[in-house]
């Protein structure tokens, strides 16, 4: 619900500030999100998969401005984890963008993420542990857009996101319980994404 409801404030300001000329476009986002806490590399293996919704709003220049919304979810690993994990994350980033040659462009950027998930899974000590949580961080992407055929364009970039989660309770084989001294876990992630936006307003391909 947190997810649609981002997603659906993103729609609006996109259209709002289609209406006063500036160029606005959206997309689907999918990644292979891989949260860097060295005890997910030990149980997980692999990365995660992560999908969402992006919408850049672009003023005239190398200003560009973007919102994405992604659901983050990891099952059980192959070599036998009994938990899983989840999350939506929301970031909000200011891009430079730039147009190497006709169609083809470049940006970097940095802003802010938040993230709320849960955790689930054995423990060290065989307890399976429950938890939940929210926290706020820091994120940066670089990547790469080609324009693939009107208003359609293929997007590959890489984000780096930093953020720490603590918490002094959580729910052990089924009881709620305190703990302290308070786990700190990093919510850290790296991944390479996917999207294809789609031009909506203010281009000269826009579909409206």
């Amino acid at each position: 619900m947190k997810l649609v409801t981002a997603i659906a404030l993103m729609l609006s300001l996109a259209q709002a500030s289609g209406s006063d000329g500036i160029s606005v476009s959206a997309g689907p986002m999918i990644s292979n999100l891989a949260p860097m806490d060295s005890v997910y590399e030990n149980r997980f293996l692999t990365p995660g998969t992560s999908a969402g919704l992006a919408v850049d709003i672009d003023a005239p220049g190398i200003l560009d401005f973007r919102i994405t919304g992604e659901y983050f979810w990891k099952n059980s690993s192959p070599i036998g984890w009994d938990g899983e994990l989840s999350a939506f994350v929301i970031s909000i980033m200011p891009l430079a963008k730039y147009e190497v040659f006709n169609k083809f462009s470049v940006f970097a950027g940095a802003g802010g993420v938040f993230i709320t998930g849960n955790y689930s899974g054995t423990n060290d000590f065989g307890e399976f542990v429950e938890a939940r949580g929210n926290t706020a961080g820091f994120t940066f992407a670089v990547g790469t857009e080609v324009v693939l055929a009107g208003p359609l364009s293929g997007r590959l970039e890489y984000r780096r996101s930093f953020a720490d989660f603590k918490t002094d309770n959580a729910i052990i084989d089924g009881e709620e319980s305190s703990v302290y001294p308070a786990e700190e876990y990093d919510l850290g992630s790296s991944q390479f994404c996917i999207t294809f936006p789609l031009s909506l307003f203010g281009g000269s391909e826009s579909i409206f």
